[in-house]
């Protein structure tokens, strides 16, 4: 299973990118990160995974296997 972060939902498409990822077999989303909270807190509880208010610390974390980038 390939972990994934999101990183931002700035982008129109962020949500239909999160989408695509959690209807693959293969992929899951672990995380997300966002510049602005607001905007991805209720992503992230919807999807019940951590929000994570400092992208170097995400990034850092082991069971990330790739990200999916929407930031501006």
């Amino acid at each position: 299973m390939i972990r994934v972060a999101m990183l931002s939902f700035w982008h129109v498409h962020g949500k239909d990118y999160a989408l695509q990822t959690e209807e693959h077999p293969d992929t899951e989303i672990v995380a997300v990160w966002d510049e602005v909270p607001e905007r991805c807190c209720a992503e992230a509880a919807k999807r019940n995974v951590p929000f994570c208010e400092n992208l170097d610390e995400l990034l850092a974390q082991p069971n990330i296997d790739a990200v999916v980038v929407t930031t501006p």
